[in-house]
């Protein structure tokens, strides 16, 4: 990835958190907004992963912040333009890889299965809300416009423009588009 794709990724980022994408916001957001910071951090350790003396000043600053705001996100993840952590802790995300305008809240656990036919890590596709304690578990693909509500559990693929919920997540129905379009 060439440094004009970092900056993309962060404008995306940061309009996600703010209307506009100016200096004075962005410096704003990168003091003030625990979210936009630890985005900020995890698109910067991602990009200098293989620059030997800074990956490893950033990655401590990344690993700090991690701390500091309880939101763990994994640097093999792939994850597209527009994410938005709505509130902060208590967060884990590992995935393969999760598409455009991704929003996740407090308390969710997107994460492995170890063994099993479902073992593995999921795949997130595009416009997708993880409510306040969701967890999306196993080697699973979660469509577009998808809508997961609070406390589910979802260890089984899930359609594009679904809302689930529930333990285990069942579809309770297909309007996903309508849902996530506030997000």
């Amino acid at each position: 990835m060439k440094y004009t794709g970092i900056k993309y990724l962060l404008k995306a980022d940061l309009l996600r958190q703010r209307s506009n994408t100016k200096f004075f916001t962005f410096i704003k957001c990168l003091i003030f907004n625990t979210s936009f910071k630890i985005c900020f951090w995890y698109r910067y350790a991602k990009y200098y992963r293989s620059t030997p003396i800074l990956s490893t000043i950033i990655y401590l600053i990344y690993r700090h912040y991690q701390f500091k705001t309880g939101i763990q996100i994994d640097l093999n993840t792939e994850i597209d333009e527009g994410l938005s952590i709505a509130h902060f802790s208590c967060i884990v995300i590992t995935a393969k890889s999760i598409g455009k305008h991704f929003t996740i809240m407090q308390g969710c656990t997107i994460g492995s299965q170890r063994g099993g036919r479902k073992g593995g890590i999921p795949t997130i596709g595009d416009n997708v809300v993880v409510c306040a304690g969701a967890k999306v578990i196993g080697n699973i693909k979660i469509g577009n416009n998808v809508m997961i509500g609070a406390n589910a559990v979802v260890v089984d693929d899930v359609p594009d423009n679904a809302v689930v919920a529930g333990i285990p997540a069942k579809i309770l129905s297909m309007n996903g588009v309508e849902k996530t379009s506030y997000y």
